[in-house]
């Protein structure tokens, strides 16, 4: 029997020591792969406050401000044939290379080419956009007579605007500043209004807990926020208890009484601030629950729990190990 443990035991160490020193290579790895990461060179236009390239916003936000932040990435001056700014514009439909003429796209102040090169600036900036310049907020009559919804309309809708910008530039080369320009887009900055609450929440499954309850959900794509609603037996309406995120596909309530029954609903909150229509109402009452502990003390256990009781699974583990042993030898 040692024999053949001891011999068995021969046979897996090796193996044992080759995957260890393969985790370790591939751990000791990890840093330097992680310093290959490359930025593409570019000009890149994201929100100030949290550099995305997205901001969502509601009837709300109709007067509001937007910052913008410019970082020029490019591997080259790209004034050094001539000064070549940064041109921004604002549109309502797609960016291209340049603003186009006659359309109701709106300009934008340009970032000079100074600036735009300029190492000690950090070859980046800010700048602002009025949500209330935005070409289809602005002009609400089309080319051909049509009417546009306006920031705040009554009726829900949703529209993209977009911050474009692009430079032209000339690369010197050893017959001079000729040839064609050359020109660089800018990753567009977009600002999404959306006045459309997303659908409601579907309850998919519930638990009444220990003065609490306990709510799964599914969602739509635009939901980012689920809200729990309860309305005891002696409230005038229902009031919000709790948040949280939709991808956690739960919420849970407390600070309820126990042996009460409660009505219970949930709200779906999109990027933009809209709330859905509540869901279906369910009637949930919260009640005790001990636990093992709890009933072992209703049975006059004196053990404080989990210091004592932690300590015991090692052991009756070994046990029972030992136990398989002796009936396998």
């Amino acid at each position: 029997m040692r024999l053949w443990v001891a011999f068995n035991l021969l046979k897996i160490e090796p193996l044992m020591t080759l995957r260890l020193a393969t985790v370790c290579a591939l751990l000791s790895g990890l840093p330097a792969f992680a310093q290959t990461t490359t930025i593409t060179p570019g000009i890149a236009l994201v929100q100030v406050q949290n550099n995305s390239d997205t901001f969502t916003f509601g009837a709300a936000q109709c007067n509001d401000t937007v910052g913008v932040r410019w970082t020029n990435t490019l591997l080259i001056n790209t004034s050094q044939c001539a000064p070549a700014p940064l041109r921004l514009w604002l549109t309502a439909g797609e960016c291209g290379d340049d603003i186009v003429a006659g359309s109701t796209d709106a300009r934008l102040p340009d970032i000079d080419a100074f600036t735009l090169n300029s190492v000690q600036l950090g070859r980046q900036g800010t700048f602002t956009v009025k949500i209330a310049d935005l070409p289809d907020f602005k002009n609400t009559t089309t080319a051909d007579g049509g009417t546009l919804q306006a920031c705040g309309s009554a009726q829900e809708f949703e529209k993209v605007h977009k911050v474009c910008g692009s430079v032209s530039y000339r690369v010197q080369g050893s017959l001079g500043c000729g040839g064609e320009p050359i020109v660089q887009p800018a990753t567009s900055f977009k600002l999404v209004y959306d006045s459309k609450p997303p659908s409601a929440p579907t309850i998919t499954e519930y638990s009444a807990q220990d003065e609490a309850v306990k709510l799964g959900f599914t969602v739509d794509a635009d939901t980012s926020v689920v809200l729990l609603e309860v309305k005891g037996p002696t409230d005038a309406d229902f009031s919000q208890i709790q948040e949280s995120a939709a991808s956690n596909t739960s919420i849970k309530g407390d600070g309820l009484e126990n042996n009460v029954p409660y009505q219970v609903r949930l709200r779906g909150r999109d990027a933009a601030g809209n709330t859905s229509l509540p869901s279906p109402e369910l009637t949930v009452t919260p009640i005790k629950t001990l636990g093992f502990f709890g009933y072992y003390k209703d049975l006059g256990g004196t053990d404080q729990g989990c210091s004592v009781g932690i300590g015991l699974m090692p052991l009756a583990l070994v046990a029972l190990a030992l136990r398989r042993l002796r009936r396998k030898s």
